[in-house]
């Protein structure tokens, strides 16, 4: 109940949920039932266009839900501010306030496991869901006290997964989703080392994963 995509929200989906309280908590009871008793948890944004935690999460929390995630950020924002973490206690409060055990769950510019744990320690969150960090580090819950651009990750290991995750997209998803999808990738994995702009235009122009395969290894031949 936070996705902010378009086509989501002419759904009345997505964000497109803030808006509409009564639908939301329709679609929970809905999704409570077909769940036969598995827990159910929903994740959201604090407000559309401004702040509404007040008003909006005492309507989600009112369901028993088993989890509320609250990406800190409204709908308006996207991600172009910094998270709000600020808010964090504010949003513990609320559940407290209604008297009811959901989990609550922080999310928004979170970098890595040891980011996680040290946010659950200040601002007191059941939890911490990570999203972009996973970006360009498939490592990322084997190796939680390694940053993102550790220079242990050597390019060559770097670069060998980024073409295995190019040929896993091709065989599992090619027939269902634009190869465009995979470029975003490209730029978490082609960064901090000498020649990485380079490598990532040429990147950009490749149509498939063989394309993609060669243009790598010409790459690391040279280095």
């Amino acid at each position: 109940m936070g996705c902010p995509d378009r086509s989501i929200e002419k759904q009345g989906a997505g964000a497109g949920m803030i808006k509409n309280p009564k639908l939301a908590r329709e679609v929970i009871r809905a999704a409570k039932e077909g769940a036969g008793g598995l827990p159910v948890s929903v994740k959201t944004r604090i407000g559309y266009n401004k702040n509404e935690m007040e008003e909006w999460l005492p309507e989600l929390l009112a369901e028993d839900i088993a989890a509320l995630t609250v990406h800190l950020r409204t709908r308006k924002e996207m991600s172009l501010v910094p998270a709000h973490w600020e808010l964090m206690q504010r949003v513990i409060e609320i559940r407290n306030e209604t008297g009811k055990e959901t989990l609550i769950i922080g999310n928004g510019d979170v970098l890595d496991l040891a980011d996680a744990q040290n946010k659950i320690n200040e601002y007191g969150c059941d939890g911490v869901m990570l999203g972009r960090a996973i970006f360009g580090n498939p490592w990322l819950f084997t190796s939680p006290l390694t940053p993102l651009l550790n220079k242990e990750r050597g390019i060559h290991e770097k670069l060998g997964v980024m073409v295995e995750h190019t040929k896993l997209f091709e065989k599992l998803l090619g027939e269902h989703k634009n190869f465009a999808i995979m470029k975003k990738h490209y730029k978490a994995y082609v960064n901090n080392f000498e020649g990485a702009k380079e490598l990532r235009m040429k990147l950009m122009e490749a149509n498939d994963a063989r394309e993609v395969e060669t243009i790598t290894n010409e790459f690391l031949h040279k280095i």
